[in-house]
């Protein structure tokens, strides 16, 4: 997903008093793992005596937590705990030298997971957030409660998904500005871009991608978890987006085959369901966690 908006700075400590989004406390942390950090900002819930489970979200290849969820949050902190992690690199994290592989990631999660909360969390991931969120249900178990995986995909071999991501891949070590705006291109419905105007659009794609970005892309043209989808035994909602170019409703339903106890959803949106359809997504998610 694009980022559209730049994020908020992390830092250690307690934030108080956020008048403009009507949250009592925050706190961001930074992880330091063996050969990485990851960062996370912990929204408490508005309502102290609250026993409801924290939720975690986990963004995309182009977004950081904020960017993606700093409008969402506000939908869950009245009654529950908001954990929001910058991995991957993106945001205030950074990747490791090697190779970049999904269980590096899921690592990342499960380090925040631990380090936020009271376990088991209700995890939310979408794009490559949601391809890490099921690795870590696969490997992490006690860390999860349900499930909420959002425009996931299984495996590389699909030819359409290997010419869009091996594009946006060489746009993006050639054409930085092209590849902002193949990306946007892929992260919006087409009527939802058109709404956004000229200038909105233009504005978007003078924005520098999130650093790293190419070992996102190149880790999206490897990705196999069919072997870590059999394993999950969690209540998983899977959602699918009817107008999502990226990551079509098809490749996300061979998610949806390959996981026990899941049940699949449709959302007529593009990819960006946060920023295009905010309200029924957050609907789906409150009604399946609830």
């Amino acid at each position: 997903m694009n980022r559209i908006a730049d994020p908020s700075a992390c830092s250690d400590g307690i934030n108080s008093g956020y008048a403009e989004e009507n949250i009592v406390e925050s706190i961001d942390r930074v992880i330091k793992l063996k050969d990485s950090l990851v960062s996370y900002r912990k929204v408490f819930p508005e309502n102290k005596q609250s026993n409801k489970k924290p939720i975690v979200f986990l963004h995309g290849t182009n977004s950081s937590g904020n960017s993606s969820f700093g409008e969402i949050k506000k939908a869950f902190s009245s009654d529950r705990a908001v954990i929001i992690p910058d991995y991957a690199g993106c945001g205030n994290s950074e990747l490791p030298l090697e190779t970049l592989t999904i269980e590096h990631l899921a690592e990342q999660i499960a380090a925040v997971i631990e380090d936020s909360s009271n376990i088991p969390v209700d995890l939310v991931g979408v794009s490559l957030g949601a391809v890490v969120a099921a690795v870590v249900a696969a490997k992490y178990p006690n860390l999860i409660d349900k499930l909420i995986l959002t425009a996931p995909w299984a495996t590389n071999s699909d030819p359409r998904h290997q010419l869009i991501f091996n594009t946006w891949l060489h746009l993006e070590l050639n054409d930085k500005s092209s590849a902002m705006a193949f990306a946007l291109s892929h992260a919006l419905s087409p009527e939802f871009i058109s709404s956004l105007g000229h200038e909105t659009i233009q504005w978007i794609c003078s924005q520098p991608a999130e650093k790293g970005i190419e070992k996102r892309i190149a880790l999206g043209l490897s990705i196999d978890i069919k072997d870590y989808l059999t394993q999950i035994d969690k209540n998983t909602l899977i959602i699918g987006l009817n107008s999502d170019t990226l990551i079509p409703p098809y490749l996300v339903r061979e998610v949806y085959k390959n996981i026990n106890n899941s049940t699949y959803k449709e959302i007529n949106s593009g990819h960006a369901v946060q920023i295009e359809k905010p309200a029924e997504w957050i609907s789906l998610i409150k009604d399946f966690i609830s």
